[in-house]
Protein backbone atom coordinates (compact mmCIF):
# COMPACT_ATOMS: atom_id res chain seq x y z
CA UNK A 1 0.00 0.00 0.00
CA UNK A 2 1.08 3.22 -0.47
CA UNK A 3 1.29 5.96 1.53
CA UNK A 4 0.76 9.86 0.53
CA UNK A 5 2.94 12.59 3.14
CA UNK A 6 2.26 15.68 2.66
CA UNK A 7 4.56 18.30 3.39
CA UNK A 8 6.23 22.31 2.98
CA UNK A 9 9.18 23.18 1.63
CA UNK A 10 9.93 27.18 2.34
CA UNK A 11 6.07 27.48 2.20
CA UNK A 12 5.33 25.61 -1.14
CA UNK A 13 3.07 22.24 -0.88
CA UNK A 14 5.04 18.66 -1.79
CA UNK A 15 3.35 16.02 -2.21
CA UNK A 16 4.68 12.49 -1.96
CA UNK A 17 5.84 9.14 -0.17
CA UNK A 18 7.65 9.37 3.00
CA UNK A 19 11.02 9.23 0.91
CA UNK A 20 10.19 12.02 -1.19
CA UNK A 21 9.68 14.01 2.42
CA UNK A 22 12.63 12.98 3.77
CA UNK A 23 15.20 13.89 0.66
CA UNK A 24 13.38 17.15 1.07
CA UNK A 25 14.33 17.54 4.66
CA UNK A 26 17.64 16.52 3.68
CA UNK A 27 18.20 19.20 0.92
CA UNK A 28 17.07 21.96 3.21
CA UNK A 29 19.55 21.24 5.33
CA UNK A 30 22.38 22.73 4.00
CA UNK A 31 20.45 26.10 3.58
CA UNK A 32 19.61 25.92 7.10
CA UNK A 33 23.08 25.80 8.14
CA UNK A 34 24.14 28.81 5.80
CA UNK A 35 21.10 30.72 7.85
CA UNK A 36 23.36 29.28 10.71
CA UNK A 37 26.88 30.53 9.64
CA UNK A 38 25.37 34.15 8.17
CA UNK A 39 23.59 34.82 11.80
CA UNK A 40 27.37 33.59 13.58
CA UNK A 41 28.96 36.18 11.05
CA UNK A 42 27.15 38.82 11.58
CA UNK A 43 27.37 38.26 15.33
CA UNK A 44 31.39 38.40 15.50
CA UNK A 45 31.12 41.64 12.91
CA UNK A 46 28.98 43.31 15.66
CA UNK A 47 31.54 41.98 18.41
CA UNK A 48 34.74 43.23 16.65
CA UNK A 49 32.71 46.26 16.02
CA UNK A 50 32.04 46.83 19.80
CA UNK A 51 35.76 45.79 20.58
CA UNK A 52 37.15 48.57 18.58
CA UNK A 53 34.90 51.35 19.81
CA UNK A 54 35.84 50.16 22.96
CA UNK A 55 39.80 50.54 22.28
CA UNK A 56 39.32 53.46 20.29
CA UNK A 57 37.49 55.58 23.43
CA UNK A 58 39.58 53.88 26.03
CA UNK A 59 42.66 55.57 23.77
CA UNK A 60 40.76 59.00 23.44
CA UNK A 61 39.54 58.96 27.03
CA UNK A 62 43.16 58.33 28.10
CA UNK A 63 45.78 60.04 25.91
CA UNK A 64 44.06 63.46 26.22
CA UNK A 65 43.86 62.77 30.17
CA UNK A 66 47.57 61.56 30.11
CA UNK A 67 48.25 64.78 28.01
CA UNK A 68 46.48 67.08 30.42
CA UNK A 69 47.89 65.54 33.13
CA UNK A 70 51.13 65.81 31.72
CA UNK A 71 50.86 69.32 30.31
CA UNK A 72 50.44 70.41 33.73
CA UNK A 73 53.72 68.59 34.93
CA UNK A 74 55.96 69.62 32.60
CA UNK A 75 54.93 73.57 31.44
CA UNK A 76 52.21 74.24 34.08
CA UNK A 77 50.24 75.67 31.75
CA UNK A 78 46.92 74.09 33.13
CA UNK A 79 45.76 74.11 36.52
CA UNK A 80 44.25 71.29 37.95
CA UNK A 81 40.99 72.06 37.68
CA UNK A 82 41.88 72.91 33.91
CA UNK A 83 43.02 69.30 33.80
CA UNK A 84 39.84 68.32 35.02
CA UNK A 85 37.65 70.08 32.93
CA UNK A 86 39.58 68.45 29.66
CA UNK A 87 38.80 65.11 30.94
CA UNK A 88 35.20 66.07 31.24
CA UNK A 89 34.66 67.42 27.97
CA UNK A 90 36.61 64.49 26.49
CA UNK A 91 34.71 61.78 28.10
CA UNK A 92 31.41 63.85 26.79
CA UNK A 93 32.59 64.38 23.27
CA UNK A 94 33.51 60.00 23.08
CA UNK A 95 29.99 59.57 24.92
CA UNK A 96 28.32 62.02 22.44
CA UNK A 97 30.26 60.35 19.48
CA UNK A 98 30.40 56.79 20.19
CA UNK A 99 27.49 56.34 22.34
CA UNK A 100 26.92 53.47 25.04
CA UNK A 101 30.55 52.37 25.41
CA UNK A 102 32.32 51.71 28.63
CA UNK A 103 35.91 52.77 28.19
CA UNK A 104 36.29 51.41 32.06
CA UNK A 105 36.93 48.26 33.18
CA UNK A 106 34.80 48.65 36.47
CA UNK A 107 31.51 50.21 34.74
CA UNK A 108 32.13 46.62 32.79
CA UNK A 109 32.24 44.80 35.67
CA UNK A 110 29.29 46.37 37.68
CA UNK A 111 27.32 45.42 34.20
CA UNK A 112 27.91 42.39 34.40
CA UNK A 113 27.52 41.70 38.05
CA UNK A 114 23.94 43.06 38.06
CA UNK A 115 23.23 40.76 34.50
CA UNK A 116 23.05 44.16 32.32
CA UNK A 117 25.94 42.64 30.60
CA UNK A 118 26.76 39.56 29.14
CA UNK A 119 30.34 37.68 30.91
CA UNK A 120 31.30 35.93 28.46
CA UNK A 121 32.11 39.54 26.14
CA UNK A 122 34.12 41.27 29.86
CA UNK A 123 37.27 39.82 29.36
CA UNK A 124 36.76 41.05 25.39
CA UNK A 125 35.98 44.22 26.75
CA UNK A 126 38.18 44.55 29.86
CA UNK A 127 41.00 43.44 27.01
CA UNK A 128 40.28 45.89 24.89
CA UNK A 129 40.03 48.81 27.14
CA UNK A 130 43.49 48.30 28.66
CA UNK A 131 45.12 47.60 25.22
CA UNK A 132 43.28 51.17 24.34
CA UNK A 133 44.97 52.32 27.47
CA UNK A 134 48.33 51.16 26.68
CA UNK A 135 48.28 52.26 23.30
CA UNK A 136 47.50 55.87 24.27
CA UNK A 137 50.19 55.57 27.31
CA UNK A 138 52.68 54.94 24.25
CA UNK A 139 51.88 57.66 22.31
CA UNK A 140 51.61 59.73 24.91
CA UNK A 141 55.51 59.19 25.22
CA UNK A 142 56.04 59.17 21.62
CA UNK A 143 54.73 63.17 21.45
CA UNK A 144 55.54 64.36 24.79
CA UNK A 145 58.72 62.65 25.57
CA UNK A 146 58.39 63.44 29.02
CA UNK A 147 61.41 62.81 31.21
CA UNK A 148 62.26 60.40 33.80
CA UNK A 149 60.51 62.69 36.97
CA UNK A 150 56.86 63.51 35.06
CA UNK A 151 55.09 61.31 36.11
CA UNK A 152 50.94 61.20 34.02
CA UNK A 153 49.55 58.17 35.70
CA UNK A 154 47.10 58.36 39.35
CA UNK A 155 49.01 57.28 42.67
CA UNK A 156 48.27 58.79 46.03
CA UNK A 157 49.21 61.95 47.32
CA UNK A 158 52.33 62.17 49.40
CA UNK A 159 50.68 62.59 52.66
CA UNK A 160 47.97 60.70 52.70
CA UNK A 161 48.98 57.36 52.59
CA UNK A 162 46.83 54.45 51.25
CA UNK A 163 43.30 54.67 53.62
CA UNK A 164 41.86 57.93 52.29
CA UNK A 165 43.12 57.53 48.73
CA UNK A 166 41.37 54.28 48.69
CA UNK A 167 38.00 55.74 50.70
CA UNK A 168 37.73 59.01 48.04
CA UNK A 169 37.99 56.34 44.99
CA UNK A 170 35.71 54.15 46.48
CA UNK A 171 33.19 56.84 47.22
CA UNK A 172 33.33 58.86 44.05
CA UNK A 173 33.06 55.97 41.81
CA UNK A 174 29.93 55.26 43.58
CA UNK A 175 28.69 58.16 42.77
CA UNK A 176 29.65 57.69 39.41
CA UNK A 177 28.04 54.63 38.79
CA UNK A 178 24.53 56.38 40.27
CA UNK A 179 24.73 58.43 37.35
CA UNK A 180 25.58 56.25 34.91
CA UNK A 181 23.19 53.79 35.92
CA UNK A 182 20.65 56.98 36.30
CA UNK A 183 21.64 57.98 32.62
CA UNK A 184 20.95 54.47 31.11
CA UNK A 185 17.94 53.76 32.87
CA UNK A 186 16.72 57.14 30.91
CA UNK A 187 15.82 58.08 27.74
CA UNK A 188 18.56 61.17 27.41
CA UNK A 189 20.35 60.89 23.81
CA UNK A 190 23.94 60.73 23.58
CA UNK A 191 24.55 64.00 23.90
CA UNK A 192 22.56 64.81 27.39
CA UNK A 193 24.27 61.37 28.59
CA UNK A 194 27.68 62.68 27.59
CA UNK A 195 27.61 65.72 29.44
CA UNK A 196 26.04 64.72 31.95
CA UNK A 197 28.70 61.82 32.92
CA UNK A 198 31.65 63.95 31.43
CA UNK A 199 30.50 66.52 34.32
CA UNK A 200 30.57 64.03 36.51
CA UNK A 201 34.28 63.02 35.96
CA UNK A 202 35.19 66.01 35.80
CA UNK A 203 33.66 67.71 39.02
CA UNK A 204 34.63 64.24 41.13
CA UNK A 205 37.91 64.21 40.13
CA UNK A 206 38.28 68.05 40.69
CA UNK A 207 37.02 66.86 44.28
CA UNK A 208 39.47 63.89 44.79
CA UNK A 209 42.40 64.95 42.71
CA UNK A 210 43.91 66.30 45.86
CA UNK A 211 44.10 63.15 47.30
CA UNK A 212 44.21 60.00 44.87
CA UNK A 213 44.62 61.89 41.80
CA UNK A 214 41.22 61.03 40.40
CA UNK A 215 40.71 57.99 38.45
CA UNK A 216 37.92 55.95 39.27
CA UNK A 217 38.80 54.24 35.99
CA UNK A 218 41.32 51.14 36.41
CA UNK A 219 42.47 51.48 32.61
CA UNK A 220 43.38 55.26 33.25
CA UNK A 221 45.68 53.99 36.10
CA UNK A 222 47.19 50.61 34.73
CA UNK A 223 47.96 51.75 31.51
CA UNK A 224 50.49 54.73 32.59
CA UNK A 225 51.94 52.49 35.69
CA UNK A 226 52.93 49.90 32.74
CA UNK A 227 54.41 52.36 30.51
CA UNK A 228 56.06 54.09 33.00
CA UNK A 229 57.10 51.07 35.64
CA UNK A 230 55.40 52.69 38.63
CA UNK A 231 53.48 50.97 40.61
CA UNK A 232 52.82 52.85 43.83
CA UNK A 233 49.59 52.09 45.12
CA UNK A 234 47.73 50.69 41.79
CA UNK A 235 46.23 48.17 43.93
CA UNK A 236 43.78 50.96 44.98
CA UNK A 237 42.91 51.72 41.48
CA UNK A 238 42.31 48.41 40.63
CA UNK A 239 40.02 47.52 44.21
CA UNK A 240 38.56 51.21 45.51
CA UNK A 241 36.64 51.71 41.89
CA UNK A 242 35.17 48.17 40.82
CA UNK A 243 34.16 47.95 44.50
CA UNK A 244 32.36 51.36 44.57
CA UNK A 245 30.60 51.42 41.61
CA UNK A 246 29.28 47.71 42.59
CA UNK A 247 27.89 49.67 45.90
CA UNK A 248 27.00 52.39 43.43
CA UNK A 249 24.42 50.24 41.01
CA UNK A 250 23.09 48.41 44.42
CA UNK A 251 22.39 52.04 46.05
CA UNK A 252 20.44 53.18 42.48
CA UNK A 253 18.67 49.34 42.34
CA UNK A 254 17.55 50.24 45.79
CA UNK A 255 16.13 53.27 45.37
CA UNK A 256 14.28 52.31 42.19
CA UNK A 257 12.68 49.33 43.20
CA UNK A 258 11.62 51.81 46.20
CA UNK A 259 10.14 54.16 44.35
CA UNK A 260 8.11 51.51 42.10
CA UNK A 261 6.63 50.08 45.09
CA UNK A 262 5.77 53.37 46.95
CA UNK A 263 4.21 54.50 43.58
CA UNK A 264 2.17 50.46 43.61
CA UNK A 265 1.10 50.75 46.91
CA UNK A 266 -0.13 54.58 46.42
CA UNK A 267 -2.00 53.67 42.65
CA UNK A 268 -5.01 51.69 43.53
CA UNK A 269 -6.25 51.76 39.62
CA UNK A 270 -6.88 47.94 38.48
CA UNK A 271 -4.76 48.46 35.64
CA UNK A 272 -2.01 49.11 37.98
CA UNK A 273 -2.74 46.30 40.56
CA UNK A 274 -2.60 44.14 37.78
CA UNK A 275 0.97 44.78 36.90
CA UNK A 276 1.89 43.50 41.10
CA UNK A 277 4.86 44.57 42.83
CA UNK A 278 7.30 42.29 40.75
CA UNK A 279 6.16 44.03 37.42
CA UNK A 280 6.76 47.33 38.63
CA UNK A 281 10.40 46.67 39.34
CA UNK A 282 11.20 44.40 36.51
CA UNK A 283 13.21 47.00 34.66
CA UNK A 284 14.87 48.61 37.06
CA UNK A 285 18.26 49.56 36.13
CA UNK A 286 21.14 49.44 38.46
Amino acid sequence: MKVDVVGNVDGEPVAGNGQDLEQARRDLQPAAADRRDATRGLAIGFLIRELVVEGLASFVVVFWSCVAALMQEMYKTLSFPMVCLVVALVVAFVLSWVGPAHFNPAVTITFAAFRRFPWSKLPLYVAAQLGGSLLACLSVNGVMRPRDEHFYGTAPMAGHGNRLPFIMEFLASAVLMVVIATVAAGSAGKTVAGVAIGAAVGGLGLVIGPVSGGSMNPARSLGPAIVLGRYSGIWIYMVAPVAGMLLGALCNLTVRRSHHIVAFLCDSSPARASVGIAGAHANAVP
